[in-house]
């Protein structure tokens, strides 16, 4: 584990004190979260690292020997003594979160909040943001390379923003194991399927027979960059037109839950499921 390179005070980024509760520690993350979502500051081009910011504080808050530690490697920093440590990187934190049960119920309430509001959700968001995508140190080590190399890298990278990241590397290990036949097969990253487990449940709820579900495809440019789609559908014999914003950095086959856009019947309207997936026979070479 490496050592983070400067002092974060935690219990300023969650805005509380030191003897706040448990479920004060929660209930500001969850209020610095809602308000923190990049989809909901796209001006802002540091909202991601203060959302990871306030993830790291409660990560570790939460977490009782970590809090510990912090306490007091926090007490000997702000006295300008050395004699304490903490050793934990972002990511380092991120992974004990997702593999421990101090975070499983808040980021489940916070999914279901994200995707009511229209946001990027699920374990694709949580994975890109908190580590990068499956093939993010790949593609970080490669891109470090001039060259066709490189070019691979910045492959990946855009792999794994448009969600092809996990088949990159399923191709690559294949690759590998040919090489090797005799080679035992490694379990699946633990970690990824405590994420996907964290989710799966949550996703399946919400659904209703009022909703309308309803894809569009777009080119991996405009899933990087963003873009703005005037869709057309059909609902209770009607077409409807909509004008929808598709966040930056949208993972293929993410939705977007548009509220009250949905069948309506008795007075109650559902709303409109919308599914993105990215052409990839569209993509731009450079």
């Amino acid at each position: 584990m490496s050592r983070i390179k400067e002092f974060k005070d935690y219990y300023k980024i969650l805005n509380v004190t030191e003897s706040a509760t448990q479920e004060e520690v929660k209930k500001s993350f969850r209020k610095l979260a809602l308000e923190l979502h990049p989809d909901h500051n796209p001006d802002d081009p540091g909202s991601e690292e203060k959302f990871k910011d306030v993830t790291e504080a409660y990560g570790v808050l939460s977490d009782s020997q970590k809090k510990q530690e912090y306490d007091r490697f926090r007490a000997d920093h702000f006295a300008g003594r050395t004699s304490s440590r903490f050793q934990y990187s972002q990511e380092d934190i991120f992974s004990s979160m997702f593999q421990g049960k101090n975070a499983s119920d808040i980021f489940e309430e916070l999914n279901r909040e994200f995707s009511r509001s229209g946001f990027r959700s699920g374990n694709n968001f949580f994975q890109n943001v908190f580590f990068g995508g499956a093939a993010g140190g790949i593609g970080r080590i490669l891109r470090m390379i001039p060259g066709p190399i490189g070019r691979i890298g910045m492959g990946i990278r855009i792999a794994q923003i448009v969600g092809t990241s996990i088949y990159a590397l399923h191709k690559m290990k294949k690759a590998k194991d040919a090489t090797n036949p005799n080679k035992k097969q490694e379990p699946e990253n633990p970690l990824v399927n405590n994420i996907k487990g964290m989710f799966r449940k949550s996703q399946a709820n919400g659904k209703s027979p009022l909703n309308v579900d309803f894809s569009i495809s777009i080119p991996p440019v405009e899933a990087l960059n963003g873009t703005r789609k005037k869709i057309s559908y059909r609902v209770n014999g009607t077409t409807e037109q909509l004008m929808v914003r598709i966040p930056p950095k949208f993972p293929s086959g993410g939705k977007l839950r548009i509220r009250n856009k949905g069948h309506i019947q008795n007075d109650k309207r559902g709303d409109l499921i919308l599914s993105v997936y990215i052409d990839l026979k569209t993509n731009a070479t450079s």
